[in-house]
């Protein structure tokens, strides 16, 4: 299962943030994503440490997502009959 974990780069070598489970000499597979100044993960609160992978999402990258999300909200909400207040 894919982890996300953030690392900094310093004198050549990623270190991560946090230990990770991993065996010795374990060869994984990285995606490279620069972090923005001010990580979305500051502002998803207690949702960043329940889903890790919120933590690397950028502001750009979550105002597409609520972007989508609208778009496919107002395409299922588009076919729903229009009804007055119930009385």
């Amino acid at each position: 299962m894919p982890t996300t974990v953030a690392a900094v780069f310093r004198n050549g070598v990623l270190k991560p943030t946090r230990k990770l489970k991993l065996r010795p000499n374990e060869k994984v597979k990285l995606q490279i994503l620069r972090q923005r100044k001010e990580p979305a993960a500051k502002k998803l609160g207690a949702l960043a440490g329940a889903f890790s992978e919120l933590a690397a999402l950028s502001e750009r990258d979550l105002a597409a997502a609520k972007r989508l999300w609208t778009r496919s909200l107002n395409k299922q909400i588009r076919p729903l009959p229009r009804k007055g207040p119930r009385r």
